[in-house]
């Protein structure tokens, strides 16, 4: 919902008129009233030509996708591992998520992070990639610097450190 909010302001302040792609099921009681809801506030908003919905995507896909986006747009209230902005970095696509504790340990400096609450922190950083070429390649270049910090050899130290953690924290209750 915020992403259509979002792309409403761009339109209204800055006459933009970005694309979005929806991906993903919207199938179940909750997501189809959570996607009647999307599509009737995007024509209510006077932006649904500007909204695609893909629904599930075949990996094969995927890498296309991401190859002809502008950017990932992902304001999340979860993480910390989400896999689209890896698969975005993977693929040079600039990304745009959530400035949220875990994700923010994730990205670093790879993404621009915005408060998922706020539409207009998210138009705003949506505003930042249309506009912005350079900021889009130092993104896609940061990102796969980001990936390459994603080793096994890294996730096996981390892994240990949690571990040893949760025996300290064990031994003293």
């Amino acid at each position: 919902m915020r992403i259509v909010k979002a792309i409403a302001l761009l339109k209204e302040r800055h006459n933009i008129k970005a694309h979005i792609l929806f991906s993903g099921y919207h199938s179940g009681a909750i997501r189809e009233a959570t996607f009647k809801e999307v599509t009737d506030t995007a024509a209510k908003l006077q932006v649904h030509d500007q909204i695609s919905y893909f629904g599930y995507v075949p990996d094969e896909d995927i890498a296309a996708l991401y190859a002809e986006a502008r950017a990932l747009i992902m304001p999340t209230f979860f993480g910390a591992t989400n896999i689209p902005p890896l698969e975005a970095w993977a693929l040079g696509c600039p990304v745009l998520t959530s400035d949220i504790r875990g994700i923010r340990q994730q990205a670093g400096e790879a993404s621009i992070l915005v408060d998922p609450k706020s539409v207009e922190a998210l138009a705003e950083g949506m505003r930042r990639l249309w506009t912005d070429d350079d900021l889009c390649k130092t993104l896609s270049a940061k990102g796969a610097e980001r990936l390459n910090k994603f080793t096994f050899d890294d996730f096996r130290k981390r892994l240990s450190d949690v571990i040893a953690e949760a025996k300290s924290v064990v031994g003293t209750v």
